[in-house]
């Protein structure tokens, strides 16, 4: 047991970035904030080609070495840290707590480690169904709680790279599905016959209509042969472009780059069209906005948008939460 202190030190240890922020326990403010790109891929992948020491120590050292950044005189006595660290290619690998979890992450598989002297390291595990997992994600969704009608049914959607729909019901959080919808659009965007047809640009409402298309064809399925409209489209628009000077041969491709996003998205989201679950969304940004307008076209009814404070303030409530219960 470690008693609350006035400071603690978050730990955001992902796949491919490293981020510290010393925070104020009480008032959950940034006093301090350092980031690198030493995610745990980069760093075990360094160990594993010149290390003579332990992973752990490896890791460790890594952890230490940057707690200088923030916390120089070493004021601060504890470190909470979750996401990739306590994977098998991280600081120490923990197993995965079963869900369900409470929306205080009292029942989550946690370990106090010591880093050094009078420095504590509590190591946050990920979450498991029988078919799914989550690693870092439920840390959020933990302090995520205190913004949704937790009590009730619903659906809470962590959209990115692989999106997350967690499901909870009277302050559990109980299901979960993985859409792998991020890495699967980038994969198609950059690696398939369909990267000589797209152009990536920022967002407007140009290309509004051509997303919305694409979320419409998704919700119908047939995913494999609206994937090769894409390069059928852009073939015949070429030969069009080729007669009419006026319009700019790039716009179609940009189009198709955001119709392979809403396909995407549009086939993630079918399932909830005739559900009666509360839906809360948790992104900002671009990627926020376009699943604000795929929402619009599946579902005919209030979504619960968090906005963008809540969701820099929520792996810091859940860290919280989590400390808390070594207290």
């Amino acid at each position: 047991m470690i008693s609350l202190p006035k400071q603690f030190i978050s730990c955001d240890w992902g796949t491919s970035n490293f981020r510290l922020r010393l925070i104020d326990t009480n008032t959950l403010d940034v006093v301090k904030e350092h980031k690198t790109s030493k995610g745990v891929k980069a760093l075990y992948q360094e160990y594993e080609s010149n290390a003579n020491t332990s992973q752990y120590k490896y890791f460790s050292d890594y952890l230490t070495d940057q707690l200088n950044e923030i916390d120089e005189a070493g004021n601060s006595k504890v470190v909470v840290a979750s996401g990739m660290a306590s994977s098998s290619i991280g600081l120490q690998e923990l197993g995965y707590a079963q869900m369900p979890i409470d929306a205080y992450g009292s029942n989550l598989f946690s370990k106090l480690l010591t880093l050094k002297k009078d420095l504590s390291l509590l190591l946050v595990s990920g979450v498991k169904t029988n078919t799914d997992v989550m690693r870092g994600e439920e840390v959020q969704a933990v302090g995520l709680a205190d913004f949704l009608p937790i009590k009730k049914e619903g659906v809470l959607l962590l959209p990115g790279t692989h999106s997350k729909h967690i499901q909870y019901k009277n302050g559990i959080y109980h299901g979960l599905q993985t859409f792998m919808t991020g890495e699967l659009f980038d994969l198609i965007a950059k690696e398939s016959i369909l990267n000589i047809s797209m152009i990536k640009a920022p967002f407007s409402e140009e290309y509004k209509p051509a997303f919305v298309e694409g979320v419409k064809k998704g919700m119908e399925g047939n995913l494999s042969s609206s994937l090769f409209s894409i390069r059928a489209k852009d073939l015949m628009h070429n030969n069009y472009f080729m007669r009419n000077k006026n319009i700019k041969p790039e716009t179609v491709k940009i189009e198709n780059y955001y119709f392979l996003s809403g396909l995407m998205i549009g086939e993630e989201l079918t399932y909830l069209k005739n559900s009666t679950q509360h839906i809360s969304v948790a992104a900002n940004g671009v990627l926020g906005e376009l699943y604000r307008i795929a929402l619009a076209e599946v579902m005919n009814r209030d979504i619960n948008y968090l906005e963008e404070d809540v969701l820099e303030k929520a792996l810091l409530i859940g860290q919280r939460k989590v400390l808390n219960t070594y207290v």
